[in-house]
């Protein structure tokens, strides 16, 4: 597996003016959210990786141990959102620091989005592939394709403007449906222990019981 982009953030990490609490971060995120690297349960990293990871910033020069980037899976496991980053670098000015406060967690709009850790280079490039996925072969579509409920020569730009406004409602309502949904699936994970073989029904039955420990 590469991890080249991995050693590049090491880099900038070393780099940083700040202490590099944010491109540690960066990197947490990146290695929670790599399918190849991280269990599908997601609380485990998959057997060897720490190794790999540790070796290839070896060759580059660059010390990093196996604490450092359970510390950095525990910052990204902590703030999900570019919201509580902003956060705790308000409150904290050195990594260390942070550490030594074990990552306290900051109350945040349910409705901010999963904070984004690929770099401008990566979603350009994803973007690409979304659109060669949806359309193949064929150019992305052109002006008048993308609203053809519209008649171009009856309909104006209010009416391009309401149905773009239409559009993005209907997908900013799936994708809050899509978080609530994964906070859900999370919180069952969390009261399961990480058995995800475990029925929906008794998970839900372990977040009731520790959300009623202690009342009479």
């Amino acid at each position: 597996m590469r991890t080249h982009q991995y050693v590049r953030q090491e880099r900038q990490i070393a780099a940083a003016d700040t202490n590099g609490i944010r491109e540690r971060w960066l990197w947490g995120l990146r290695l929670l959210r790599d399918p190849k690297r991280m269990q599908p349960s997601g609380l485990q990293l998959v057997k060897g990786v720490i190794e790999e990871l540790t070796d290839a910033a070896k060759s580059a020069g660059i010390n990093l141990s196996a604490s450092e980037i359970r510390y950095r899976l525990q910052c990204a496991r902590t703030y999900k959102t570019e919201a509580e980053i902003t956060k705790a670098l308000g409150d904290f000015k050195t990594w260390w620091s942070l550490i030594q406060d074990n990552f306290p967690a900051y109350e945040t709009d349910e409705d901010e989005p999963p904070a984004d850790h690929r770099t401008p280079a990566e979603r350009l490039r994803d973007d690409k592939a979304l659109a060669e996925e949806a359309y193949g072969s064929q150019p992305v579509l052109d002006g008048m394709e993308l609203f053809v409920k519209l008649d171009p020569a009856t309909a104006t730009l209010k009416d391009v403007f309401r149905e773009c406004e239409k559009s993005e409602d209907m997908t900013a309502n799936f994708d809050r449906y899509d978080r609530k949904r994964r906070a859900q699936a999370n919180r069952w994970l969390a009261a399961s222990g990480g058995d995800i073989s475990m029925t929906i029904a008794d998970a839900d039955a372990k977040v009731y019981a520790l959300l009623h420990a202690g009342t009479p």
